[in-house]
């Protein structure tokens, strides 16, 4: 079997789709069965170098180019489909969304991660928000099959898009074996003196941008901070989009000494930046899955965090969940999760229980799965809906 999989709208800086596309890949790649990857992907992108595997081949596009919009939408349209044909691709895997529309055959599954252009379209600049809802229209209509993150994003597209045409199955992300709870101890005081000086801190990270619900946030920590001096609110992650609005919030509350933002972290420093936090907030309005969070259970550290979307999937019990359009309770959480003993330990307990459910070996299992079910189908699907609990509980 040879699967096409196509990373070039994958940023260099990994979060979210990123994250997912790198480690999705490197448990692929270590399949021993017949399958054969073509992976294509930017020519700067050296976290997506798999020419040292046999059972890879890698399609490199010139960075330069492609890294825009335009151009890119040209290279899957035009020059995607002859890569079909010249390589005898049997499945194609789109992991952004987007795809394209002539494929010669050769089926093609489509990763959704989350259903933000229709569900909040102010949180996006109006040009991705238009192209973007082009495509999950399209691989509603078209795709052979469609892999959800979560089963919140599922009913999301079903609700806002009616049934699906081909297939539809939910793979739960995964988290790297790097995050756990017995992190070596000098490394993370490193990585605490590097971003946070030695202090104290509360940790988010993600991409700064409105749908993390961060103005909120510095709302909630405004209090908590007045009654432990010295507490630090780290913003971890790459400056996304209009994020002003959060700027101009830190200022009129005086908080520019105690609210941090970092910029991008590397992934070989997240596990230790996280678990040296005293605690974890990710306070988003909507999310397709929310690996960071996941990624704090693994690393055992108390986590306030939304009751909305899919984080429950994700959280399970493991985490204080609120309301994240209400900034009392946030404030009220998040002294709890500092304060609160008898809480921090339970969480600690329950988080890592929580998180030890997910896997990306798990992710690749089902996916590769996926690749196969597709083949065998005589010709579209017929609106049957997969799950991890039908094909062996992630949950």
């Amino acid at each position: 079997m040879n699967v096409l999989i196509d990373a070039i709208a994958i940023r260099k800086s990994k979060a979210g789709v990123g994250v997912y596309a790198e480690n999705l890949i490197d448990e692929l790649v270590r399949d021993p069965s017949s399958t054969h990857f073509y992976v294509l992907a930017q020519s700067d992108d050296a976290d997506l170098d798999y020419s040292h595997c046999s059972n890879v081949t890698m399609v490199r596009v010139p960075a330069m180019l492609f890294r825009k919009l335009p151009l890119r939408f040209l290279l899957e349209q035009a020059v995607l489909p002859l890569l079909l044909v010249r390589h005898r691709i049997d499945v194609l895997h789109s992991l952004h969304y987007s795809f394209p529309l002539v494929r010669f055959g050769t089926k093609q599954i489509v990763t959704v991660h989350d259903m933000t252009f229709f569900n909040m379209p102010e949180v996006h600049v109006p040009v991705k928000v238009a192209y973007f809802r082009i495509f999950i229209r399209a691989a509603v209509r078209f795709a052979d099959k469609i892999i959800f993150v979560s089963h919140s994003t599922m009913k999301d597209c079903v609700t806002r898009l009616g049934p699906i045409k081909g297939s539809a199955q939910v793979i739960h992300l995964g988290k790297s074996e790097a995050f756990h709870p017995a992190l070596d101890k000098e490394r993370t005081r490193q990585v605490r003196r590097k971003y946070a000086h030695g202090s104290e801190f509360v940790l988010y990270l993600g991409t700064i941008e409105p749908r993390k619900n961060l103005s909120r946030l510095i709302a909630a920590f405004a209090p908590v901070s007045a009654r432990h001096p010295g507490l630090l609110l780290l913003l971890a992650g790459e400056k996304g989009w209009m994020y002003d609005d959060l700027l101009a919030s830190i200022r009129k509350l005086n908080l520019e000494y105690c609210v941090v933002f970092t910029g991008f972290v590397p992934e070989d420093e997240k596990p230790f930046l996280i678990g040296a936090a005293k605690a974890f907030v990710y306070p988003s309005l909507y999310e397709g899955f929310g690996i960071p969070v996941l990624e704090a259970l693994a690393c055992g550290v108390p986590t306030l965090t939304s009751r909305v979307s899919s984080i429950p999937e994700v959280a399970g019990d493991a985490a204080l969940l609120v309301d994240p359009a209400d900034v009392e309770a946030m404030s009220s959480g998040l002294e709890r999760v500092i304060s609160d003993e008898a809480l921090r330990d339970r969480l600690r307990r329950e988080s890592v229980r929580q998180a030890a459910r997910f896997s990306w070996r798990r992710t690749a299992e089902l996916t590769l799965g996926a690749y196969h079910s597709v083949l065998s189908m005589p010709g579209r699907g017929c609106n049957v809906e997969c799950t991890n609990c039908a094909e062996g509980d992630n949950d």
